[in-house]
């Protein structure tokens, strides 16, 4: 009986040890999201939707540096066959990382994403991303930020995403201007490589450019809209103005 009652009590203590631990964790955590919608999805320059797109995602940040969330949007990827019917109409992300200063105004960010789309796994793929960033003080508070992609098997570019496996890299820099405190202009260029996109090779895309200008508005009580002007320099890709509407909240 003795020997019960000691392993009951043992339990008790594990419990409140972990119960203790866990509330020290999300002591120093922060747990946001928000949602939101586009007049049109566009990734890397490339649309994902043809059209309206509500989107939303969710974040917990602790004040360690570590992260991790999730994303979901609504797609229309691909009709290859050219018969109106998509493969996936749901595109839902998963990313980790850690982000952490290495000076009072240089920092880094270390991620890794998993992309999934709902009822076509073929194109699902697992992405890494490194990126520095540089704040720069004064009349217009500016940060500067590059970051490089790589994915062993990006399906999205392949002509036949089953049968074949290619890697693709993508290299993106951006400077975020905040103009007023409440209003922050940014240009942004990036380049799209990789043995996927090697045309002659595995057929389907060539590598490219992508580009965009993008004006963001914030508001009171977490709301936000942002317009942007994207472009890419691949033939039978249109430049496209997209207008969005943002509400962030936090737990």
């Amino acid at each position: 009986m003795l020997f019960f009652k000691n392993q009951i009590n043992s339990m008790i203590k594990s419990g409140l040890f972990l119960s203790t631990s866990l509330f020290s964790i999300l002591s120093y955590a922060d747990v946001s999201g928000n949602i939101g919608v586009v007049s049109d999805y566009y990734a890397r320059g490339l649309d994902q939707t043809g059209g309206v797109s509500v989107q939303g995602n969710i974040d917990y940040n602790n004040a360690s540096g570590f992260y991790l969330g999730s994303f979901s949007s609504n797609i229309k990827w691909y009709d290859k066959t050219g018969d109106g019917v998509f493969d996936s109409d749901v595109e839902w992300d998963f990313y980790t990382g850690y982000a952490n200063k290495i000076t009072d105004k240089l920092g880094y960010d270390l991620n890794l994403s998993y992309i999934t789309f709902l009822n076509a796994s073929k194109y699902n793929f697992i992405e890494g991303s490194a990126s520095l960033n540089y704040q720069i003080d004064g009349s217009v508070p500016t940060n500067l930020s590059a970051r490089v992609y790589f994915s062993p098997d990006r399906n999205g570019y392949l002509p036949s995403p089953k049968t074949q496996d290619e890697s693709a890299w993508y290299v993106t820099t951006q400077a975020d201007i905040q103009l007023k405190s409440d209003l922050i202009l940014t240009p942004q260029v990036g380049y799209v490589f990789g043995d996927a996109l090697d045309q002659k090779k595995v057929g389907g895309m060539d590598k490219f450019i992508n580009y965009s200008l993008s004006l963001n508005k914030q508001f009171k009580e977490g709301f936000s809209a942002k317009f942007s002007y994207v472009g890419i320099d691949l033939d039978g890709h249109d430049n496209k103005i997209i207008l969005g509407l943002n509400k962030s909240f936090s737990f």
